[in-house]
């Protein structure tokens, strides 16, 4: 059986570097630039937003292409959730080192929660937010800590239930290499889960929303966006986006 898992990662991943002189734009505000080491010895990079002082954290993980400066207006999308917010790119991303990986993602996920606790956020005052692939990774670091809370977007099962309609030039069944298992995890979260997907998402299918909604726990919340797509959910939403997210977190 062949080894696709570097076929898989060139079409998984769409990495865009920046030149490690480039400062943020002007759109991500106040926004300060973080480093951070992982457990491979690579740096990551990102963006920390410390305001308002003393509140709990977001930490955004982002989907599978740009960087942290293209990703930066969701601080604005959040910022009536009256949340910090750590914001980072993953092994190859941005100004970030090393090369993306599953392996690679995850160390990421765990050096920016390694990094908020060096800042005295406990577990308790993170919210862990995954948009698209960036969910499989608040899953991986959901399964092993209490958080505050964890909400997934735009965010499939595992690799291989979408592995067809990510894949379509690919033999059905073989190994991908990457697996993103988000479902399983899911089942054993210690923390309130809230789903958001657009319910005309043509990458990854509502469906695959809706049964992470049913796989958790709970407590749970799940918000479904008539004619959203896969990345238009906050705008197709408006206002009752960050109304929705606020409700969940405050009951």
């Amino acid at each position: 059986m062949p080894d696709l898992s570097k076929l898989v990662r060139n079409y998984l991943y769409f990495p865009e570097p920046i030149p490690l002189d480039e400062p943020p734009p002007l759109w991500a505000g106040n926004g300060e630039e973080v480093w951070m080491e992982c457990a491979d010895g690579v740096a990551i990079h990102g963006l920390w937003w410390d305001d308002p002082a003393g509140a709990q954290a977001i930490l955004f993980l982002h989907g599978n292409a740009q960087d942290v400066y293209s990703w930066s207006p969701v601080r604005q999308e959040l910022k009536h959730l009256d949340c910090r917010m750590l914001l980072i790119d993953y092994h190859g991303y941005g100004k970030s080192g090393g090369e993306p990986s599953e392996k690679s993602l995850y160390m990421d996920g765990e050096a920016a929660m390694k990094w908020l606790n060096e800042r005295g956020i406990e577990d308790k005052d993170i919210i862990l937010f995954g948009k698209s692939l960036g969910g499989g990774v608040a899953c991986e670091i959901a399964k092993n800590r209490r958080v505050r809370a964890l909400i997934l977007e735009s965010t499939f099962t595992s690799l291989a239930r979408v592995g067809r309609k990510l894949f379509p030039f690919l033999p059905p069944g073989l190994p991908l290499g990457e697996t993103y298992d988000s479902i399983e995890k899911v089942r054993v979260c210690a923390c309130p889960v809230m789903i958001i997907h657009g319910e005309s998402d043509d990458l990854i299918p509502v469906g695959e929303g809706f049964d992470l909604y049913e796989a958790a726990p709970g407590p749970k919340d799940i918000y479904l966006v008539p004619d959203a797509g896969h990345n238009d959910v906050s705008i197709i939403a408006g206002m009752n986006y960050t109304h929705r997210i606020a409700s969940f977190l405050n009951a």
